[in-house]
């Protein structure tokens, strides 16, 4: 399959992409990543990032929205991020991003879990190098000049010689305390409790994520929730209007996109490994589904 664009998130294919990896904006290596501003990027949406391409983080992403905003789907979930904004999203985090506003500009930092081998991991980071984390929080002034202080002080330490990596790891656990530090005050700041429904939906959601591609039976999940299959049904379609199929559907959708796009399987090894009786069962469901046949999407452009 010939590659068109940015087809993964991995920083290993940004440092390769056919940009400047490092500039007075940012410094990108195979496994570790900063940004300070995404001002110079603008125009290349298309090519960097393909609005409704699935892509799932080989790195996580931790993102502060200075102005502008994204909308995304995180995990099936539609999130507008705006400014003030920071965003935390642990490796394997599907994103499918769908605006960009001309205004938007931020910092990122990402880096490979492999990049902290060796140093004692805080609960919150632990969490997030497992996959288990996904954060946006509103951010006060002063909480943003902190946040800036850490990129900025992280930015002129990555310019070191040699590099000082175990500073660098030092200054990505600071970091994580902080951001602990934000999650434990804006949870005492916001009051409101989920809904027996926003909870049992939100749940919901990452079984969806985690097992669509093999567990297609609603009693499955009505299983995991503790509900009957009846009830479930009931409080996902209240809570979302759509039905639980279709969210089953969404997600197998969505990995079905990103093996398209991200391999070089044949369609017949895809149908198999999203547990479709045959190719052609998969094709009809995928072009009912999408609008177009498997091969239509893999090459279109």
């Amino acid at each position: 399959m010939k590659a068109k664009g940015l087809l993964a998130l991995a920083l290993k294919q940004v440092h390769e992409f056919p940009i400047e990896p490092c500039n007075v904006s940012r410094f990108i290596s195979g496994e570790f990543g900063l940004v300070r501003s995404i001002t110079g990027l603008k125009g290349l949406e298309g090519t960097l990032i393909v609005p409704g391409q699935p892509y799932r983080l080989t790195e996580g992403r931790i993102v502060h929205l200075r102005s502008g905003h994204v909308r995304v789907y995180a995990n099936l979930r539609e999130v507008m991020l705006e400014a003030h904004q920071l965003v935390v999203a642990s490796p394997g985090t599907v994103l499918q991003f769908s605006d960009l506003s001309p205004d938007c500009d931020l910092s990122m930092l990402g880096f490979a879990n492999s990049y902290m081998e060796g140093w004692q991991k805080e609960e919150l980071l632990t969490s997030y190098l497992h996959g288990r984390l996904y954060l946006r929080l509103p951010l006060e002034a002063t909480d943003e000049q902190r946040l800036e202080n850490i990129f900025s002080l992280l930015w002129d330490v990555v310019h070191d010689t040699p590099f000082p990596k175990k500073i660098v790891q030092s200054l990505i656990s600071t970091l994580f305390h902080q951001i602990t530090y934000f999650q434990e005050k804006n949870r005492s700041a916001d009051q409101h409790k989920c809904t027996r429904q926003e909870e049992v939906f939100n749940r919901f959601l990452d079984l969806v994520n985690k097992h669509a591609v093999s567990e297609r039976n609603v009693a499955f999940y009505a299983d995991h929730l503790y509900l009957t299959p009846r009830y479930l049904s009931t409080l996902i379609r209240q809570a979302s209007n759509r039905t639980i199929m279709e969210w089953i559907n969404e997600a197998i959708i969505q990995e079905a996109k990103l093996m398209l796009r991200h391999s070089d399987n044949p369609v017949y090894q895809i149908a198999n490994d999203l547990n479709f009786p045959n190719a052609s069962f998969f094709c009809k469901f995928f072009r009912r589904m999408v609008g177009k046949t498997p091969l239509e999407y893999r090459t279109e452009v």
